[in-house]
């Protein structure tokens, strides 16, 4: 085989075979199903090797720690799809359980499971934890202010409530990220039911009373 030399500053520089980013797609999405599964202190590099079939060592050469790794896979999820394409379901309450229902990574409880991963990764890393905002936290927050903010426009919440459409938007993801954090099984549904009908919708009936 060929071995480039490339002259620079004098001196002799072999160039290596490129590396090979084919099966990145798959690397990323072996790792996001391992963070669904187990917490990040039990996900591994040998056991996304082992179920990519890639070697350890070639894993290394593209992400140099875990912390890479899994901080690529994080945004390699992008963004829910809610984002660009508002659920309109008719009602405030139907919005928002329509967000929770969301097909998006798998559905409620694969993306439960997942958050759940990724809340353990967070607590590991500030670069993580940023990442897990970025891609997770505040998409979710800017979605529940647009239905917030729609639900003012077409009258079916008062107009005092403009004030507090920043708090209220971000009920939901922090008592999520709440829940998370105190470990063990990820919330189901009924959790979230809780928190739109106790505190978001009571703090907006509050309001028009």
């Amino acid at each position: 085989m060929d071995v480039q030399v490339e002259q620079i500053g004098g001196e002799e520089k072999r160039a290596g075979r490129p590396m090979d980013r084919s099966r990145d797609a798959l690397v990323l999405a072996a790792t996001v199903d391992l963070l669904s599964e187990r917490a990040y202190e039990q996900v591994t590099l040998d056991e996304v090797a082992r179920r990519t079939g890639r070697a350890k060592t070639t894993l290394y050469r593209r992400w140099a720690t875990k912390d890479e790794l899994v901080l690529a896979a994080v945004r390699s999820l992008g963004s829910p799809p809610e984002l660009e394409d508002l659920p309109d379901h008719g009602s405030l309450r139907a919005d928002l359980l329509a967000v929770v229902d969301s097909p998006w990574l798998g559905g409620p409880v694969a993306r439960l499971a997942l958050f759940a991963g990724l809340e353990s990764a967070g607590r590991s890393s500030p670069h993580l934890r940023d990442a897990v905002r970025t891609a997770v936290t505040e998409p979710y927050v800017e979605i529940y202010r647009r239905l917030l903010f729609r639900a003012i426009e077409r009258d079916e919440v008062a107009a005092a409530l403009m004030a507090s459409i920043s708090v209220l938007a971000a009920v939901i993801p922090a008592m999520s990220d709440l829940r998370f954090a105190e470990g063990g099984r990820a919330p189901g549904r009924d959790y979230y039911v809780a928190i739109v009908d106790d505190v978001v919708l009571a703090a907006v009936r509050g309001t028009a009373g």
